[in-house]
């Protein structure tokens, strides 16, 4: 396990991780909803009116209206579902409660194997083209890079999260020990 990151001790690391996804989150978040109320203007068409006889969009355009509203919405689920579990690390990490920290570890394990499965398709689509594998070589080792790095810092709250369940063990054993247990003692009042 990781003792530090980034010349940091894990509980500072987890902090900082913390602020940086909630602040960044709810950024995207009021980005998001901002957009997501002006995507008529996005569009550069107005709302389909279905009462209007003499408006009229085929499907096809209907679907290509709603396409930008429904990536918005998803968008904006995520960001919110990450403002929750960094908010959450925030709070597992001054509390010193380990289980708090579980919603930002799914939600970043998550984030890291679907986009490591996508590097990897795309380098093996890339593999397969005759001349595009040069060009492409370096934003390939670049993304490769941020993967590897976002594995790595990972690791520093996994590491982080060990430390805080070690610890937390510790401090409050849920089982007491068999030789309290054993000893018959009753209570100060009831003894003359």
């Amino acid at each position: 396990m990781l003792q530090g990151v980034c010349c940091m001790n894990l509980n500072t690391y987890g902090m900082v991780i913390g602020w940086l996804g909630a602040i960044s989150s709810l950024i995207g978040t009021i980005i998001l909803s901002v957009a997501l109320g002006f995507t008529d203007h996005l569009i550069h068409r107005p709302i389909y009116d279905p009462y209007d006889p003499y408006d009229s969009y085929s499907s096809k355009e209907t679907a290509l209206a709603v396409l930008p509203v429904a990536a918005l919405s998803v968008l904006l689920v995520f960001k919110v579902i990450n403002l929750l579990s960094s908010v959450l690390l925030i709070v597992g990490t001054v509390k010193q409660r380990h289980l708090l920290l579980l919603p930002w570890m799914i939600n970043s394990s998550v984030f890291l194997v679907i986009a490591s499965f996508a590097h990897m398709a795309m380098f093996i689509g890339l593999m397969n083209t005759n001349g595009a594998f040069p060009q492409a070589l370096l934003p390939i080792m670049l993304i490769g890079s941020f993967l590897a790095l976002g594995w790595y810092l990972y690791y520093g709250i996994y590491s982080l999260f060990k430390q805080i369940q070690a610890s937390s063990k510790i401090e409050r054993p849920l089982n007491p020990p068999q030789t309290l247990m054993l000893e018959k003692t009753s209570p100060i009042y009831t003894q003359f």
